[in-house]
C-alpha cells in the first residue's frame, strides 16, 4: 500500500471511526465465533446478508460474536449503518482504528489478538471458505470451521444454463462445483439452507457434517392490522438484480406473462425493487410498469399491493424475498423454484406454477387481484407458512451445530 493510500484511509478511520459509543466487552465465560462474510452484511439489500444478520444476532445471545469483511480493509462511510445495526445487537465488526497513541491497527493486529480465544469460524460462502480454511487450519487449530454455503451456487448456475447456455460460465461452474463437493469435506461442519439442500449434497458430503439452517423470518404484523383487500392495488417483484435468477425472472414476468395479465387487469400496476437493474431492465419503465431501483424502507409496498410475484425459472436455496412477503402476511405468487425449500401448498399458503408456464403464472396473478377469498386464505395462512423460518423452529438445530 502507497504511502498516499495510507494517509488517506488514516484521514478516512480518524473522521468516521469508532461509530459508536458503546464498547462490547469480550466475556470469556462465552465460546466466541468468527463470522467471516465478503462484505459487510446489508440486511436491506440482499437475502442472504439479511439471513447471516439475523444469525449473528441469535448467535451474540450466548456467545462471542466477531464479524469480519474479507474483501474491504476500510469500510465505506455508506457501510455505517450496518456496522451500527451489528453493535446494536451486540455483533462485534472488525473495523480498523487508531489507537490512542496515533497508531492505526488493521486487519492482522485484530485476528491475532482474536484467534486464541475462537471456538468457531464461520465462513459465510464458498469464496470466504475456500480463501480462509488453510489460514485458520493454522491459526485457529483449537476451533472448528463451518462452511455454510447460503446455497449451492453450482446448481443454482447449471440449471440457468438450461435456460440460456453461457460458455464462459461453465469454468464458474467448475470452480464452485469445486467447493462445494470436494474442498467442503475438509469443513468440521457444513451449513445448507433448506432439507432439500441437505438431501442434495447428500451424494457428495456425510450426512453427520451436514446442519440446516435456513433464512430467519418471523410474522413482523397481525394479519388483521394489515389493509384489506380492497384497499390494495398492483403487484411487486423484490430482489438484487445482482442475482441472475432475478434479472431472468423480471425478462420473463415483463415479455410473457404480463402481456396476458393486462388484457384482463389493463390497469394493473407493477412495481420492481431492487438494487442494480441492468439498462434492459431499466427501458422497460412505463406507466404500468414501475422500476423503482433500490427503496429504503419496501413496508409501503406490503401495505398496499395484492401480491409480491416472484417468477423465478432457476435459482437454488431459498428465497428472502418470500419470506419476507409472508413476514407482513402478503400473499406469494410463484413457481416450483421459488418455493423450493419453503414449505409451500398451493393454493393454501402461495400460489405455485411450473417454472416455464407463464400461462398459469399469469392467471394466478389475475386470481389474486380479483378473487377476495383465495386472497384472504393466502393472508391468514402466513404464519403458518413463516413458521419453520422462526428461530423457535431452527434453534435445536442451531444447537446440534454448535456443540
Amino acid at each position: 500500500m502507497g504511502i498516499k493510500r495510507k494517509i488517506k484511509n488514516y484521514i478516512h478511520l480518524k473522521k468516521y471511526y469508532p461509530l459508536s459509543d458503546k464498547v462490547i466487552v469480550h466475556d470469556d465465560n462465552k465460546k466466541s465465533i468468527l463470522i467471516l462474510d465478503n462484505q459487510i452484511p446489508m440486511f436491506d439489500k440482499d437475502s442472504g446478508s439479511n439471513r447471516i444478520t439475523e444469525i449473528a444476532s441469535f448467535l451474540a445471545i450466548n456467545y462471542n460474536v466477531y464479524l469480519m469483511n474479507w474483501l474491504k480493509p476500510i469500510p465505506r462511510v455508506e457501510q455505517k449503518k450496518y456496522i451500527q445495526n451489528f453493535s446494536n445487537r451486540n455483533v462485534i465488526v472488525y473495523t480498523p482504528f487508531i489507537n490512542k497513541y496515533g497508531i492505526m491497527r488493521g486487519k492482522k493486529y485484530f485476528l491475532d489478538t482474536l484467534a486464541p480465544k475462537l471456538d468457531y469460524i464461520w465462513c459465510h460462502r464458498p469464496e470466504i471458505f475456500e480463501y480462509y480454511l488453510d489460514f485458520f487450519r493454522k491459526k485457529t487449530p483449537q476451533a472448528q470451521i463451518i462452511y455454510d454455503m447460503v446455497d449451492i451456487h453450482f446448481l443454482r448456475m447449471e440449471r440457468g444454463q438450461e435456460i440460456k447456455y453461457d460458455k464462459k460460465r461453465e469454468k464458474q461452474i467448475e470452480y464452485y462445483k469445486n467447493i462445494e463437493t470436494e474442498l467442503s469435506k475438509k469443513a468440521d461442519k457444513i451449513v445448507v439452507i433448506s432439507e432439500k439442500e441437505k438431501e442434495f449434497m447428500m451424494n457428495f458430503i456425510d450426512e453427520s457434517k451436514l446442519f440446516t439452517i435456513s433464512n430467519v423470518h418471523n410474522l413482523k404484523v397481525q394479519p388483521m392490522d394489515m389493509p384489506s383487500f380492497e384497499k390494495r392495488s398492483g403487484i411487486f417483484f423484490i430482489g438484487s438484480f445482482l442475482h441472475d435468477p432475478n434479472v431472468d425472472a423480471v425478462k420473463f414476468l415483463y415479455h410473457k406473462i404480463l402481456p396476458i395479465v393486462w388484457k384482463t387487469l389493463p390497469n394493473l400496476k407493477v412495481f420492481i425493487v431492487g438494487q442494480e437493474a441492468p439498462e434492459d431492465i431499466l427501458k422497460m419503465e412505463s406507466e404500468l410498469f414501475e422500476v423503482k431501483g433500490f427503496v429504503e424502507d419496501v413496508i409501503p409496498y406490503y401495505k398496499k399491493c395484492f401480491a409480491s410475484v416472484s417468477p423465478l425459472r432457476y435459482g437454488a436455496g431459498v428465497k428472502g424475498k418470500i419470506g419476507q412477503a409472508l413476514e407482513y402476511a402478503l400473499p406469494v405468487v410463484t413457481t416450483n423454484i421459488g418455493a423450493e425449500g419453503m414449505f409451500l401448498e398451493d393454493k393454501i399458503t402461495a400460489l405455485i406454477s411450473d417454472n416455464e408456464d407463464y400461462q398459469k403464472f399469469a392467471e394466478n396473478i389475475i386470481e389474486i387481484c380479483s378473487n377476495k377469498e383465495i386472497w384472504e386464505t393466502l393472508h391468514k395462512n402466513s404464519e403458518k407458512a413463516i413458521f419453520p423460518f422462526s428461530i423457535e423452529a431452527q434453534k435445536e438445530e442451531m444447537d446440534k451445530l454448535l456443540s
